[in-house]
């Protein structure tokens, strides 16, 4: 190859267009002409127009490093050059880059190229520079990098480097230059450049020329350096030959340059066929298609065939989108011709949307006008496979509006198909309006001079949950006048959605006022007649007036007419329609001046007293007395009939006075004979006394029998027994006779009766019986002695048993009675129970096996059945059976015991059990197996990290089953198919498997290396092609795989004018392909020149048409090509334009794609106004049902235009618009898109065809005529007429409000008629009633006649009636009886009726009495009747036969009797009366006795329950209460009773029982029994408990006897409690603290103890034993080893004291005098010391050693001490890992110290304590304000010591004392100590084995506290 010139580029990204220069030195000889370049490195800061911010990065390296500033390169050396801009805020982007390479001071580029988007490119020199160049975005950073060749070493004019970043916006600077020169000292040869021409079309070689170098030096030999070639010379092709040449000076310094010399073929080749772009649309199932070209050929001029590649061959698969496919032909010199076409496979299947919604229906909430709506996921699939994009104009869970709303999901892939989905919310408002303040109901009173009332209420006001305010109607307003009565007011309220609220509430108007009667009678006197009983009176007609308007009614308590002789008060009353009341009183009076005559005076009468009696009752027949009143006379007699006359003669006067005081006279004799036995006043009644216990009779008096005679004078008297005789018991008759002197005689009789009520007395009652049965029966026999028994009568009772000694009893208790009774049936009873009691415990006989059983169905338990369980028992009673689960129980898996148990009535049970285990044999379920899962392979690497969601898998054991896998989730899985098998078991072993595929999949194609970026290069002037090369292409895959490799040109083809495509595809084993595609574009830069560019043109379009031909002068164009370019036109001239502005461009492009063009704009103006071509004519409708308004309904409007776009219609009212009544004009206007305006008008006229309402119609009237006329006056309220057109409307009536009308009824017509004569009707009935009825003339008076005594009738006769009517019509007559009609017995109302004609009716009434005097007979009167009661009751229904009673009237009798057959009769003796009575009161008698006898034994209602009390602490018994015994007897009669214990007495502790007996006075006794439980539950009363005692051990002893008194306790029971004791007093007791136990128990198990404690203290110090003397000793050096025999200590409490010493034996001390101390303390502290002095004196006699002594001795100490201080250590370890030594006790030492306390809840903290102070003392109360704090010196490890882990336990260590330690000295003498140590806490809240910290640390426990210091 010839030579290359090597250009360096470099490339700059912004987010805005920059230019960055970068300058670098180059070399240069006069031979060569490739360019040197040096580095220039550093960072230039900067922002861009919109201040964002970055820096750029310049800097060089050699590839092989070595790079230095001004230094001059090895031929061939590669240098990498990288300008690099890092944009500080990631928001960079770029379009387009340029760069370009240009000397020094010049314009002009030496070489440019295009980059786009990430592209590689390769640089050459000049028009091929060499490198490559990569353009990266990463939203970071953007860096450009090139590598360099040169040759020369000459210095050469500088190269500037432009990178211009092209941003959308079009703007672009420059940013500073950096440059770097290199200086020479001797002027360097300089070679022309590499020379490379092209060969002739048809040759394969070119004559080279170039200009000699010339030689610089003055010093150089010629001016002309020598070349080893000829100067045009010819190179055969593809020759590449180096030219030398040589500049030398006279002093032989030899300078050389050198450059190449090539002809290469830059001839491409022809491609013949290269196909047109191909579109193809992809299938409606897939995302790719197959495409299919015709082969494609191409021919080179060197008449070989040019080697080929493809990106795509025929037939490939191409997926949706736009793909470049490239073929490349290229020849031996790699000249390639590039054929690129687009394959574009367009994508016309919208997206599938999978589950669009149905339209949506909610509800509002009542208190929302919005309601959130929710739905499910809406998804959608696409043809291509990615996921299309969506929107929503609502999204799901959105609040919606109440209303309908359209909701519209759109879905839209990659090629911007789209599919949508639409479906309606529609949130409805179904909540009505809610009416805050309905008013209440209201009452007010009308005004007393009107009918009406105006009332007012608050305003209503409503609220609806749709936000907004409803619309709220009245059908009457506040203000307005309420008539008189009730009126409903009705408040509507209606939201937008038709929802209606209502509020009812009444206005009652209420009428008070009462009429006004205005003509009230005064008062009336007259005089009646002598033959009437009355007079006719009459008065003037009553009127009244009311407030209402209307006539009152009138009423009278009386009308004008006849009245009978008397005062009469006549009531007037006039009421209104509201009820109130007028009232006017005024009197009337008929006096009577008649006498009245007595008819019937008897004659003198003569009757026998009899019946007992000195009297006699003498009737005699009533008295008629005649009287003109007609009235009920006042009859009196000094004696009437019936009077009682005693024996003799008397004088009856009878006397007659009417009402008026008129008298008339009668009178007559009644003489009296005896005939009538004594009476004896005093009989007896039957005498019932009680027997004593001990004897049968009993000496019986009753009172002095008195006698009485009719005739007054005394009976004599004599009686069968006297009074104070002795009558046995039973019961004997006594008979009393008395006589008078007329020997009339009269007997009595009584009944004495001895009771015996004492019952017989039982000997030898048996106890109660317990006896046990045998285990295989429920019976055993049972015998004991038989009791006897005793009565007071010396009879021997009766004897009945319920039980016989002998007799079989069944388990439980039963009662055996015997009861004895005597004549008199007083019973005793002896009672005792017999208790058969079972010990023998049911057997289960059939108890189940084990039982198993296999759950299934995915069920984790199952039911289980046994056998019902059978089980026996000797009781042979029902048996109580349990069981821990029942037969059909659902048992989970596992194991379960099922315990049964059966007991008998008296507890005894026996026990069955098994066992049921429910087996697993159900495998598990895997709930989630994963579909078969695909993935794509990443880029980078060959396998994929698969995860899948975590198993889950359910067992019915309701245990999570044990799952695997072949591969786990997470696993890295290779390209390819794998099979992933999950197998999930359970406890039980049963499996499940679900497996799965998993395929990676590798869609990545291989990644090309070094791709050239697209090649640009300007053809020259005298040939259209260009010889192109680049540097090889390779590839990598993420496979790991080499890719095969297909290419359509090499390197070096030839390239002709135009852009060629280069592609080198990769393909790798799955398919997967890459392609690395460029451009080889040799660019013609020199666009047509146009001619003759029309102007803008303006036309009109016309009226019926929105198009318009436009023409104008054809546009020509011309080209420097000398080629005619190729024409385009957006529009031709004659073409057809719409309305509207039109852009017309003109293009001329020639062969290179230079294009100029032709713009203007063609203007079409709209002037014609839109038509309405369906105008509405005028539009006449009529309103109804009640409006003023109606909707109005058009056709929908079409209207037309010429611009054939959308218009804008306005309408004054659209269709279905509500109009009112009237006529309105609708204006209708269209507007196209030119503002041209089209209009249209029409009316609507709204009829009227509604009637007008009338609103108060009137109801019916009824009014009264007045008694004196035949016509009313009436009125009613003005008519209210209201109509829709809100016009009063006309109304008219018939007959007008205050009419008179007759009377009967007559019919109100009133009409309503608008202005648009549409007309309403209303009518009403207006009724005259007449309630006045006929006067009636001469009614006869009431007519009293007797009825013979044959028969039961009588003729009757009387003076006709007649009667007057104010109506003037003859009233119609009705009759009940005539006159000289025949009357029966009894009292007749005859009735004389006259009628009008309106109904109203009077009456003459009288009546006819038939008087019977005969009174009846009863025929069978019953004889005395005795019965007994029984049953508990008091009583007795006694009956007799139905009683037999004639009579002369023949009709039905009252018959009464005191009591009645059948009826109720207590114990006692009752008379029983019965009477016989006609209706004329004629009246017959008979009596007999009914005697009761009582034989039941009182009823005790409230027998107490047992009773349980507790006895007080004080006392042994308790006086105990229950409610008084309450006995009932049938009797009536309270019963006597009597009890063992009475109520309220004392009870002792323990069980009695109480027998409570109750008897009635007929002996009857009834008995009932409790038990009263007295229980202890106080304990004994300590005495003289001991208080605590504390005393002092002697100094000889651990141990002294202690005394106190003796303790004693007293019991509520007065028993002596048992006594236990834990010590004695005189026990010994041990130096310490010992509790001492007193307890006693009395006999109730109530126990209470005394409880002291008995302190020994310790005061005597330990006895130090062999303190060693002072001590001195001499040494010759500066301390000395001193030895001392351990003193040793004793102490009282046998327990060797602890020691603790300031130093130990065969320790060293220094010269001087030192103390050592010795400290014995005991365990309670007492401490005792040995102190002496070691005294260590200098030895003056010692003599010097030599240094060499020294020495030696120095390292034989040192080597000695070493030595023996790890033997100590080891003894040490030893002696601390021995028990002994750990459990041994510590010598102590003691101090207390105060520290203040410094609040109640805080301990004090970090206390420092000296090492050498140690105490052991009981920590104090806080409240005392100082706390004393214990610690000591550990010199062990304590494995089992308290608090931590280097503290030693303590001696006699409680509950609250606790010791601390300190640990500095064991530090010491151990080094092995951990830093941390575990404690053994106690009694704190420190948990033992805690870890404690080095330092001081703090714990409480209650108000102790402790500081733990480690």
């Amino acid at each position: 190859m010839g030579p290359r010139r090597a250009i360096t580029s470099c490339m700059l990204l912004c987010f805005a267009s920059v230019a960055l220069q970068a300058t670098y030195s180059v070399a240069q000889d006069a031979s060569t002409q490739c360019v040197t370049l040096h580095s220039d490195n550093g960072t230039i800061p900067g922002t861009d127009q919109s201040a964002n911010p970055y820096e750029i990065t310049v800097q060089a390296e050699a590839q092989d490093g070595g790079l230095e500033t001004a230094t001059t390169y090895k031929v061939g050396q590669r240098i990498i050059v990288s300008i690099e801009l890092k944009q500080l805020n990631f928001s960079m982007s770029f379009s387009d880059v340029i760069i370009q390479a240009r000397e020094s001071g010049s314009t002009a580029p030496i070489g440019s190229f295009n980059v786009t988007g990430s592209r590689f490119v390769h640089l050459d020199c000049l028009n091929n520079p060499e490198g490559t160049v990569r353009l990266t975005q990463d939203g970071r950073t953007s860096s450009v990098k090139s590598t360099i060749h040169w040759r020369t070493m000459s210095p050469l004019p500088s190269i500037h480097f432009i990178a211009n970043v092209l941003s959308t916006s079009g703007v672009s600077w420059a940013l500073g230059s950096n440059r770097i020169d290199l200086d020479t000292s001797l002027p360097t040869v300089v070679c022309p450049t590499d020379i490379t021409v092209p060969a002739g079309p048809s040759s394969n070689g070119s004559n080279v020329f170039w200009e000699t170098p010339t030689c610089p030096s003055p010093n150089d030999t010629s001016e002309l350096a020598e070349c080893d070639h000829v100067n045009g010379s010819s190179v055969d092709t593809l020759e590449h030959a180096e030219v030398s040449c040589e500049c030398a000076t006279a002093e032989g310094v030899s300078r050389k340059c050198s450059f190449y010399i090539s002809v290469i073929d830059i001839t491409p080749p022809v491609i013949r066929n290269c196909p047109e772009d191909i579109q193809v649309n992809a299938p409606a199932d897939t995302s790719f298609v197959e495409v299919t070209w015709p082969d494609i050929i191409a021919d080179d001029n060197s008449g070989a065939t040019p080697s080929s590649n493809n990106t795509f061959p025929d037939g490939s698969f191409f997926t949706i989108g736009n793909e470049s496919a490239t073929s490349w032909f290229w020849d031996a010199s790699g000249n390639v011709a590039i054929c690129s076409f687009a394959v574009t496979v367009i994508d016309i299947t919208p997206p599938v949307i999978v589950n669009c919604p149905s339209d949506i229906d909610v509800n509002a909430p009542a208190d929302s006008n919005t309601a959130e709506v929710s739905w499910p996921r809406v998804t959608a699939i696409d043809n291509s496979g990615a996921i299309p994009t969506t929107n929503s104009t609502s999204l799901s869970g959105s609040s919606f509006s109440i209303g309908e709303e359209l909701v519209t999901i759109a879905f839209w892939d990659a090629s911007e198909n789209v599919a949508s989905c639409t479906f309606t919310v529609n949130v409805s408002d179904i909540s009505p309006p809610v009416i805050v303040n309905c008013p209440r109901d209201t009452h007010v009173n009308a005004l007393s001079d009107n009918n009406t009332a105006m009332v007012t209420w608050s305003d209503v006001i409503a609220e609806d949950n749709s936000g907004t305010t409803p619309t709220t109607t009245s059908n009457v307003v506040s203000g307005s006048l309420f008539d008189i009565g009730e009126t409903t007011v009705t408040i509507s309220s209606w939201d937008a959605s038709g929802n209606t609220a209502t509020c009812t509430f009444t206005i009652e108007v209420v009428d008070v006022t009462p009429p006004v009667i205005t003509n009230c009678p005064e008062d009336i006197h007259v005089n009646a007649s002598a033959k009437s009983s009355g007079v006719e009176v009459t008065w003037p007609g009553i009127k009244a007036e009311d407030n209402s308007g209307m006539t009152p009614i009138t009423n009278s308590t009386s009308s004008p007419g006849f009245f009978s002789i008397g005062n009469e008060t006549v009531k007037v009353t006039a009421f209104d329609a509201s009820g109130n009341v007028g009232t006017c009183m005024f009197k009337l009076e008929v006096k009577d001046v008649t006498a009245p005559v007595v008819v019937n005076c008897p004659m003198d009468i003569h009757v026998n007293a009899s019946d007992d009696k000195d009297n006699v009752g003498v009737i005699w027949p009533d008295i008629q007395v005649k009287d003109n009143s007609g009235t009920a006379l006042l009859v009196n007699s000094s004696s009437s009939s019936g009077t009682v006359f005693p024996i003799g003669k008397e004088t009856v006067t009878i006397t007659a006075s009417d009402p008026s005081g008129n008298v008339g006279m009668c009178d007559f004799k009644v003489v009296v004979h005896d005939a009538e036995p004594p009476v004896i006043k005093n009989c007896p009644e039957d005498i019932h006394q009680y027997a004593p216990e001990d004897s049968s009779s009993v000496r019986v008096t009753w009172p002095d029998i008195l006698a009485d005679d009719n005739s007054g004078v005394a009976p004599y008297t004599n009686s069968t027994s006297p009074s104070g005789s002795l009558f046995a018991i039973g019961e004997e008759t006594v008979v009393i006779t008395s006589w008078d002197a007329s020997g009339n005689q009269r007997i009595c009789s009584f009944d004495v009766e001895i009771i015996d009520i004492h019952p017989p007395v039982i000997r030898d009652c048996p106890t109660d019986i317990n006896v046990v049965a045998p285990d295989d029966s429920d019976t055993l026999a049972v015998t004991w002695d038989d009791a006897s028994a005793d009565d007071n009568s010396g009879q021997v009772p009766h004897l009945t048993r319920s039980s016989n000694s002998g007799d079989w009893f069944v388990i439980g208790r039963e009662t055996v009675t015997t009861t004895f009774t005597d004549d008199s049936g007083n019973s005793a009873r002896c009672v005792f129970n017999v208790a058969v009691a079972d010990v023998t415990p049911p057997v289960i006989a059939n108890c189940p096996m084990n039982i198993h059983v296999n759950v299934s169905d995915d069920k984790d338990n199952v039911g289980v059945i046994w056998p019902d369980i059978q089980v026996k028992d000797n009781s042979g009673t029902a048996l109580l059976v349990n069981s821990s689960s029942s037969s059909g129980t659902v048992f989970t898996i596992g194991e379960e015991t099922v315990t049964i148990t059966a007991s008998d009535r008296s507890g005894n049970v026996g026990r069955c059990a098994f066992k049921v285990v429910v087996h697993d044999a159900e495998p598990p379920v895997i709930k989630n197996c994963p579909e078969d899962i695909h993935r794509y392979a990443p880029e980078v690497s060959s396998s994929v990290r698969v995860t899948w969601p975590d198993i889950l898998a359910d067992d019915n054991s309701g245990v999570a089953p044990y799952t695997n896998s072949t591969s786990p989730s997470g696993s890295l899985f290779a390209i390819g198919e794998e099979r992933v098998v999950i197998t999930s078991w359970d406890a039980s072993g049963n499996q499940r498997i679900c497996s799965f595929d998993v395929e990676i999949i590798d869609i990545h194609p291989p990644v090309i290396r070094d791709c050239p970026t697209d090649i640009t290069v300007v053809a020259p002037d005298d040939s259209d092609t260009l010889a192109v090369t680049w540097d090889d292409i390779s590839a990598d895959d993420n496979s790991d795989q080499v890719p095969q490799q297909t290419s359509s040109s090499n390197s070096g083809d030839w390239f002709v004018i135009g852009r060629e495509t280069v592609t080198n595809t990769f393909t790798d084993d799955s398919g997967n392909s890459a392609s690395c595609v460029f451009n080889v574009t040799v660019i013609d830069i020199h666009p047509p020149v146009i001619r003759d560019c029309p102007t803008d043109i303006n036309v009109v379009a016309p009226d019926d048409s929105y198009t318009l031909a436009v023409t104008w002068d054809d546009v020509s164009a011309d080209d420097n090509s000398g080629q005619v370019p190729h024409l385009t036109r957006s529009s031709n001239s004659g073409d057809w334009f719409v309305i509207g502005r039109e852009t017309v461009t003109t293009t001329f492009t020639d062969d290179s794609g230079n294009s100029a063009s032709c713009v203007f704009n063609v203007a079409v103006a709209d002037v014609t106004p839109p038509v309405i071509v369906n105008c509405p004519m005028n539009i006449h409708v009529n309103v109804s049902d009640d409006k003023d308004n109606v909707g109005v309904i058009w056709p929908d409007i079409q209207v037309k235009d010429n611009s054939g776009t959308a218009l804008l219609v306005n309408r004054s009212s659209s269709s279905g618009t509500v109009f009112s009544i009237g006529e309105e004009t609708v204006t209708i206007t269209a507007s196209d898109r030119s503002g041209n305006v089209g209009r249209c008008a029409f009316k609507v006229v709204v009829h009227d065809a509604e009637p007008p309402v009338i609103k108060n119609c009137p109801e019916d009237i009824h009014r009264y005529a007045p008694e004196v006329s035949s016509s009313v006056r009436v009125t009613w309220p003005d008519i209210l007429a209201d109509d829709n057109s809100g016009v009063a409307p006309y109304t008219n009536s018939t007959s007008p409000s205050g009419s008179l009308f007759a009377i009967g009824e007559e019919t109100v017509v009133i009409t309503s008629w608008d202005a648009s004569g549409n007309q309403r009707n209303c009518s009403f009935d207006v009724e005259i009633i007449d309630i006045h009825p006929p006067v009636i003339r001469d009614c006869p008076t009431d007519i009293n006649v007797v009825a013979p005594d044959d028969s039961d009738t009588l003729a009757v006769t009387w003076d006709d009636v007649s009667a007057d009517d104010n109506s003037g019509q003859v009233p119609h007559l009705t009759r009940s009886s005539n006159s000289g009609d025949w009357f029966v017995i009894g009292r007749e109302t005859v009735t004389t009726t006259f009628t009008d004609d309106s109904g109203n009716s009077a009456s003459c009434v009288f009546n006819v009495a038939v008087a019977d005097v005969t009174p009846p007979v009863i025929a069978n009167c019953p004889m005395n009747i005795h019965v007994n009661v029984f049953d508990d009751k008091d009583n007795v229904g006694v009956i007799w036969p139905d009683i037999q009673v004639k009579d002369n009237s023949g009709t039905a009798l009252l018959v009464n009797s005191s009591s009645s057959s059948g009826t109720v009769f207590p114990i006692g003796e009752e008379t029983v009366t019965i009477t016989a009575s006609d209706r004329s009161e004629n009246v017959g008698m008979c009596d007999f006795k009914v005697v009761v006898h009582d034989a039941e034994p009182p009823v005790i209602k409230n027998c107490p329950e047992d009773i349980r009390q507790y006895a007080p602490e004080v006392s042994s018994s308790v006086r105990v209460t229950w409610p008084d015994i309450l006995a009932d007897d049938n009797s009536g009669v309270a019963p006597y009773t009597n009890s063992t214990s009475p109520s309220g007495s004392l009870f002792a502790i323990g069980e009695e029982r109480v027998v409570i007996t109750s008897w009635d006075a007929s002996g009857n006794q009834r008995i009932c029994s409790f038990d009263v439980e007295i229980t202890d539950i106080h304990p004994p009363v300590i005495r003289n408990c001991p208080t605590d005692i504390t005393v002092v051990a002697p100094d000889d002893s651990d141990t002294l006897a202690v005394t106190w008194d003796d303790v004693s306790a007293d019991d509520n029971s007065d028993q002596v409690p048992r006594q236990t004791s834990s010590s004695k007093s005189g026990d010994g007791f041990v130096i310490g603290r010992e509790t001492v136990t007193n307890t006693f128990t009395d006999d109730s198990g109530n126990s209470a103890s005394c409880v002291f404690n008995v302190t020994v203290i310790d005061v005597t110090k330990p006895t130090v034993l062999d303190c060693p003397l002072d001590v001195i000793v001499s040494t010759c050096g500066s301390d000395a080893r001193v030895s001392w025999t351990i003193p040793t200590s004793l102490d009282n409490s046998k327990v060797t004291p602890t020691v603790a010493s300031s130093a130990i034996p065969d320790s060293y001390f220094t010269l001087g005098s030192h103390t050592v101390l010795y400290q014995f303390i005991d365990g309670s502290g007492n401490e005792a010391s040995c102190m002496f002095t070691v005294q260590v004196d200098l030895d003056h006699d010692c003599q010097s050693i030599p240094l060499a002594v020294i020495v030696a001795c120095a390292v034989t100490l040192l080597i000695a001490g070493i030595i023996i201080i790890v033997c100590v250590m080891c003894i040490w370890r030893k002696r601390t890992s021995d028990k002994a030594w750990r459990e041994r006790q510590l010598p102590w030492v003691s101090r207390g110290i105060n520290v203040p306390h410094p609040s109640e809840n805080t301990p004090p903290q970090n206390v420092a304590i000296p090492l050498v102070d140690t105490s052991y003392k009981r920590i104090d109360d806080w409240g005392a304000g100082f706390v004393n704090l214990a610690y000591a010196e550990s010199e062990a490890y304590q494995e089992t010591g308290f608090q931590d882990a280097k503290h030693t336990s303590l001696p006699h260590e409680t509950e609250d004392e606790h010791g601390y330690a300190s640990i500095g000295e064991y530090q010491e003498k151990c080094q092995a100590l951990p830093e941390q140590a575990t404690g053994n806490a106690k009694n704190t809240n420190r948990a033992a084995e805690s870890r404690i910290v080095v330092g001081n640390e703090t714990s409480q426990k209650g108000n102790e506290y402790f500081i733990y210091h480690v």
